[in-house]
């Protein structure tokens, strides 16, 4: 029989070294006093994680991944530094002013302060950018216009925009200490993602030739107009940039001391950009009318493998170092982004060349957020590392040597929602060419992501206040880290780690939870119409990739599994909900999709758009107060809907399928458990019916792959309840076991049970079953007291925990203490 019953004590077992939490870490600060120690208001920094990569294997073959712990790699006496920041997003105020008016104003001087600090305290002889250093995206055409005096063209303002925005940005890098900065197109800096459709008021298709011709004006050419990376060591037929092309301006090598920097523009017209593109079938497009891309057999790829060569067959180059603004191996770690990747993928020719010339580190930036990834194509040594910057939030350092290349994160901390000019150093990772086995050796926010094992674990063994760890880009209006969010018009001040792959950046926001007895001794989390429980990261769903014929078309294929128990079989409720946080609400017709699974009158159903379903043609409904399994996997990405595997308690279910096609997730979506979450307004007008999940949810679990049945759940059915003559039935929304020793009746009031009228009784549990002195309906207790106490998160009213009804609240203390009671009651 398959099993694939998730939660399971194998994956608990696999993930406890993951609850060491919060390590004390050695910060700077302004006043270089670097003997401070910093309360942890951190990521999580775990143990550094070793690969001798001709050995490197996936999860299956764990032997081959030592995990050690090591001194960092002491820096040569040789060796030199840059740094790379990715997605700044803080230079579009020096686009309506030339850089003299622009020196000196409030928003120059910010950011020298904070740039001048990084360059006096961690130094660096240039600086990789790899795109997004402004956000044109949400500027209309018009608002350009007006904003640089109202009596330019279209293409006049794209321009002159651009060209003082990138003049002023390269003077506050000269003014903090960096001359040389190697920049890189991102979709802002053309006018992405709104700017990239055909059809609506912020479209700027027209404009891109001069937003491009603006960004090689003004980052990569001196007064003289002469081009600045142009180099002597190009000679022959390969020159510093590819010629000839769109890109000439824009794409570019540059040699350093040892290292070969090259920096790609990786955005692509479709055609003579008058329609938008999206394929759905292959997993490319669904930007509009702009592709991300490297062409597949022109010029520009041309040269950059002519580049690559070059550099390889240079003994003077010890390093190859790439930059494109578009991650490239998924799946990456995301918040706010609209997510947008390089079609085809670890398939691409463009990261085929990579892997062929022997490039050592690939940077991207695109997503906001930190992930560190080994390629997966067989003897290659090449890492990519995507990495968030937004706002000086995070760095790093890059230290090369002769055969090392050392990289550290650091990570904003301080008082103020941004600019602080304090870092804490928060994860490593060492490249080692110096023997015939290259050696990686990574921590914290630079561990190398096991892209086989669980990137969201959520256990529901404990609920912490908001702001307990740090989650990048989750800022309240005045503080680096926000203690408060409203999710669906619920405040919610209550966090849950995430004990997968992905770590702090999808800890999960929550309110009105409670933790309750669970399935086998531990916890469960007991969710009502007031539970909110929803992740600020963007994804983990997206798109691309999809062809079977594509060697790693399996490899960002989502699925997930979670424990469940509900009595509520009288209506449709979501469990799980990805879907986008902006744009366009849900129609139908929409070129990208949601996922949603819900139990539908006890039935579960995947819904991707409000006319597709795959329901489960098994009529037996599994709202039935017991414990079952759910989990949804995609055997590969870009699958159609019907290709959806559901499987109950271990075994794969029949379906049938409503108006199929292809699936292509939204790439600016997030995912909430119990309900709709972040997602934008309109679900629930687009599903009429459908509301939050009542019940019991446990030990939930997303991989970025599809299942391996026999491997990733390992548990076997549980014991439903002690006695197998117990006979449980649901009575009014509340089960009720008959023949319980514990109890003689069953409540048949709709409202709360009868035993409980009084808010003052003082409830205490014995051996598993509430016992209320002075209660009318009982008399005895039991006397063993071996019960340990449960932990109770936030519950508005009893009500509302026992019957997924909305009435008046009441003291947290009374009502946690009656549902508390309630819960051990009924031994749910």
């Amino acid at each position: 029989m398959e099993n694939a019953v998730a939660g399971s004590k194998a994956l608990k077992a696999r993930t406890k070294a993951s609850k060491k939490y919060l390590q004390t870490v050695a910060v700077d600060s302004q006043d270089n006093d670097s003997d401070k120690n910093f309360s942890p208001l951190l990521p999580d920094i775990t143990s550094e994680t070793h690969h001798e990569d001709d050995n490197y294997t996936s999860r299956g073959e764990k032997e081959s991944l030592r995990m050690v712990t090591t001194k960092h790699q002491k820096k040569s006496e040789d060796s030199w530094r840059f740094i790379a920041i990715a997605d700044l997003h803080t230079m579009t105020w020096f686009s309506w002013a030339d850089p003299a008016q622009n020196r000196g104003n409030k928003a120059y001087n910010k950011q020298v302060k904070v740039l001048t600090h990084i360059h006096e305290k961690y130094g660096g002889e240039l600086v990789f950018m790899p795109g997004d250093a402004v956000s044109y995206g949400n500027l209309s055409l018009d608002k350009i216009i007006k904003l640089l005096g109202g009596d330019l063209s279209q293409g006049e303002a794209v321009y002159r925009a651009g060209v003082n925005c990138y003049n002023t940005t390269r003077e506050l890098f000269k003014d903090s200490g960096y001359d040389t900065l190697l920049a890189t197109v991102g979709d802002h800096e053309l006018g992405g993602n709104e700017g990239f459709r055909v059809s609506p008021s912020r479209s700027k298709m027209h404009t891109i030739p001069q937003a491009r011709q603006a960004f090689g004006d003004g980052f990569n050419r001196n007064h003289d107009n002469g081009f600045v990376f142009d180099q002597p060591w190009f000679d022959g037929d390969i020159a510093s940039r590819p010629l000839g092309t769109p890109y000439e301006n824009t794409t570019f090598a540059y040699v350093h001391k040892n290292a070969l920097f090259v920096t790609v523009d990786a955005f692509e017209i479709i055609g003579e950009g008058n329609h938008d593109f999206i394929d759905r079938g292959h997993g490319l497009g669904g930007e509009g009318a702009v592709t991300c891309t490297v062409d597949g057999n022109g010029q520009h790829l041309s040269w950059f493998e002519n580049v690559l060569r070059k550099g390889r067959d240079d003994a003077s180059i010890r390093h190859i170092l790439v930059q494109a603004h578009l991650p490239i191996i998924q799946p990456v770690q995301r918040v706010h982004c609209s997510g947008q990747f390089l079609d085809y993928g670890e398939e691409s020719d463009f990261w085929n060349l990579m892997n062929e010339y022997g490039v050592d580190l690939y940077f991207a930036g695109e997503v906001h957020a930190n992930t560190v990834t080994k390629s997966r194509h067989e003897g290659s040594n090449l890492v990519q590392i995507v990495s968030r910057g937004n706002s000086y939030n995070n760095f790093l350092t890059i230290d090369v040597s002769e055969d090392v290349l050392d990289i550290k994160i650091y990570n904003e901390f301080g008082d103020q929602r941004k600019f602080n000019a304090q870092y804490a150093e928060s994860g490593h990772l060492t490249v080692d060419k110096s023997s015939a086995v290259t050696v990686l050796s990574s921590s914290g926010m630079l561990k190398l992501l096991d892209v086989d094992a669980p990137i969201l674990i959520y256990d529901f063994e404990a609920i912490l206040p908001l702001g307990t760890r740090q989650v990048p880009g989750f800022r309240s209006s005045d503080s680096l880290m926000a203690t408060e969010v409203d999710i669906r018009g619920k405040l919610c001040t209550k966090s849950m780690f995430n004990l997968g792959g992905f770590g702090a950046q999808y800890d999960a926001q929550l309110g009105n939870i409670a933790l309750s007895k669970g399935r086998d001794g531990g916890r469960a989390g007991y969710f009502t119409a007031k539970s909110r429980m929803a992740m600020i990261g963007t994804g983990p769903f997206s798109a691309g990739q999809g062809e079977e014929m594509y060697i790693f078309a399996q490899r960002f294929a989502i699925s997930f599994g979670l424990w469940f128990k509900t009595w509520k079989s009288d209506r449709k409720m979501v469990m799980v909900h990805y879907a986008n946080y902006w744009g366009d609400d849900v129609p139908d017709t929409h070129e990208k999709d949601h996922f949603t699974l819900a139990l539908d009158h006890g039935i579960p159903v995947v819904h991707t758009r409000p006319i597709t379903a795959l329901r489960s043609s098994d009529q037996k409904q599994i709202a039935d107060g017991q414990w079952h399994h759910i989990a949804v996997s995609m055997p590969k990405n870009s699958c159609s809907v019907s290709e959806v595997e559901i499987y109950v308690d271990g075994i794969k279910v029949s379906t049938t399928i409503t108006n199929d096609r292809r699936i292509f997730q939204t790439t600016s979506g997030r995912m909430s458990l119990g309900g709709y979450g972040y997602s934008k307004v309109g679900f629930e007008d687009a599903y009429p019916g459908s509301g939050p999940y009542i019940g019991k949810l446990d030990d939930f679990a997303l991989f970025a792959r599809p299942l391996n049945i026999n491997v990733d759940f390992l548990d076997s059915i549980p014991s439903i309840s002690n006695s197998p003559t117990e006979l449980l039935t649901v009575m009014n929304g509340a089960p009720c076991v008959e023949k319980s020793k514990n109890r003689s009746e069953c409540d048949t009031d709709d409202s709360i049970p009868s035993i409980f009228n009084s808010p003052t009784e003082f409830p205490t549990v014995m051996n598993g079953a509430p016992c209320v002195e002075n209660s009318k309906k009982r008399s005895g207790c039991n006397t063993d007291s071996t019960l340990e106490p449960i932990h109770i998160g936030e519950v508005d009213n009893l009500d509302d925990a026992a019957s997924g009804t909305i009435s008046p609240s009441a003291s947290e203390v009374v009502w946690g203490l009656v549902l508390f009671t309630l819960m051990a009651w009924h031994n749910f």
